[in-house]
């Protein structure tokens, strides 16, 4: 009798451990493919909103075409529409914002050098905007050390081995700046001294020929550092409290603010430094799904006939952080 009992015990025993293990295996199995669901609809979700993302850079390209499309002449100004952007608009299953970010209105590092050479005109500007900025002129010697080929230093700049005597050490690029927040490398360059520069620079591309400034866009202090001959006031009288809007670089020239007050011959020099035109922007698109966000950035490039292309993609702004709205 008492082993009839133990022997029912056991299989009792063995039962509730099958039935134990069936039941891990089952909750395993169904862990799993809540996971490989939650993983497709999350792929699902991310292709959707990459799909959402494309649309909004082909909205982008297709305002700044109709821009210049329904002007005469093609110039930008801090009132064009295509500034607006989209807010809040809603699809199928999502709710879509897009914003464009004129990059000419400040000056691009990368154009002190041109073709492997430096550029005097470009070097010289840099000088000056960065004495009217209250910072070290040599910055502009370390820049253009970061981006030259060579281990020669400029006069005040710095190449490989200071940078390699720093800890942790680094390189010198060789090649032009990527992102703005790459200048916070520079020997020498304090934080403090970055967030005063940064809102008037870019970094930018440069295809064998030097970006341009948008004088309509442009900052008082921009304007001081074409020449000295530009004081503050007459800065501040060009700038119009950002409403600027001169139809092309003869109607800038012609202002009476500077008309008789720089020489003909120095206007043609601005050339190489100043147009009327954004020919780079950042466009940026938030897609809002399902209690997610999804944000993407491009860099574009405009034609002078207003069609766009995309230059680069990123998840993180082209902008320092501080100056992303």
């Amino acid at each position: 009798m008492l082993m009839r009992k133990s022997n029912q015990g056991m299989a009792m025993l063995m039962a509730l451990v099958m039935m134990a293990i069936a039941s891990s295996l089952a909750v395993a199995i169904w862990y799993k493919n809540q996971l490989s669901f939650a993983r497709i609809h999350n792929l699902q979700k991310t292709y959707q909103a990459k799909h959402y993302a494309q649309g909004m850079l082909l909205w982008a390209s297709d305002i700044l075409r109709e821009d210049y499309a329904q002007d005469e002449s093609s110039h930008d100004s801090n009132l064009d529409p295509w500034l607006r952007g989209v807010q809040g608009m809603a699809v199928e299953d999502a709710i879509l914002s897009g914003t464009l970010v004129g990059l000419n209105d400040r000056f691009n590092v990368n154009n002190v050098i041109i073709n492997g050479q430096q550029s005097p005109e470009h070097v010289e500007y840099l000088r000056r905007l960065l004495l009217l900025l209250e910072l070290d002129v040599h910055i502009a010697d370390k820049i253009i050390d970061w981006i030259d080929t060579d281990q020669v230093p400029q006069s005040n700049g710095a190449e490989d081995f200071v940078y390699l005597a720093k800890s942790p050490s680094y390189q010198t690029s060789g090649q032009y700046f990527k992102h703005i927040e790459e200048l916070s490398l520079l020997d020498g360059l304090s934080l403090e001294d970055f967030d005063r520069l940064a809102p008037y620079i870019s970094t930018l591309p440069v295809h064998n020929q030097a970006t341009r400034m948008n004088v309509n866009t442009m900052r008082p202090v921009m304007f001081s550092a074409l020449t000295p001959l530009i004081t503050r006031e007459m800065a501040v009288r060009l700038f119009q409290n950002g409403v600027a809007k001169y139809i092309n670089i003869e109607s800038f020239e012609d202002d009476p603010v500077i008309r008789y007050a720089v020489p003909r011959a120095l206007k043609t020099k601005f050339r190489q430094l100043i147009s009327t035109q954004t020919l780079h922007l950042q466009a940026s698109s938030l897609v809002q799904m399902e209690g997610s966000e999804f944000v993407q950035y491009a860099l574009l490039e405009r034609k002078p006939t207003g069609d766009a292309r995309i230059l680069s993609r990123s998840l993180s702004p082209y902008l320092p952080k501080p100056l992303v709205n």
